[in-house]
């Protein structure tokens, strides 16, 4: 799936309403609503490692940081963090990404959208990228990192 001509890479925030969309519309039809901050931030983990792996370009320009709890982009975790462990909902979408960039996103959610929170913090935990950026002392997940390893599991 080509992604020629987008605008990437987008704000975190951008890339993270669409995800929370993307969320309330799939457990809007299984009552439940949103998506937490945690969960959240996994999930921009692991479109942002797609991006990189897959298509060699980032998805958006903020760093990730590793938390003890996972991967963590802190403007989108601060602009949520009020909602605490509550989900976020976003009825409508409002983003600006293109049409390729969100059939791309939808995949991603499609993989990881499934999994609880925790597990999805199992699940990072057990991989490289963040292990070594969060024994180092700067505690960034950096692209060659993330393309460096996902690229391996992609091809695999």
């Amino acid at each position: 799936m080509a992604t020629q001509g987008t605008k990437s890479p987008y704000k975190a925030e951008d890339v993270a309403r669409y995800l929370i969309f993307l969320a309330s519309q799939e457990n809007q039809e299984k009552e439940i609503d949103g998506i937490t901050n945690l969960k959240l931030q996994k999930i921009l983990y692991f479109a942002q490692a797609y991006y990189l792996a897959k298509l060699g370009k980032p998805l958006f320009a903020e760093k990730l940081e590793a938390w003890e709890y996972g991967p963590v982009v802190p403007e989108v975790y601060r602009k949520f963090k009020r909602k605490g462990s509550k989900p976020i909902v976003i009825k409508e979408d409002e983003s600006k990404l293109s049409g390729d960039d969100k059939e791309v996103l939808q995949k991603v959610w499609d993989s990881f959208g499934g999994y609880s929170a925790s597990r999805l913090v199992d699940i990072v935990h057990a991989h490289t990228p963040w292990k070594e950026a969060f024994a180092s002392e700067n505690k960034t997940i950096s692209h060659k990192a993330l393309k460096d390893y996902y690229s391996s599991l992609l091809n695999k």
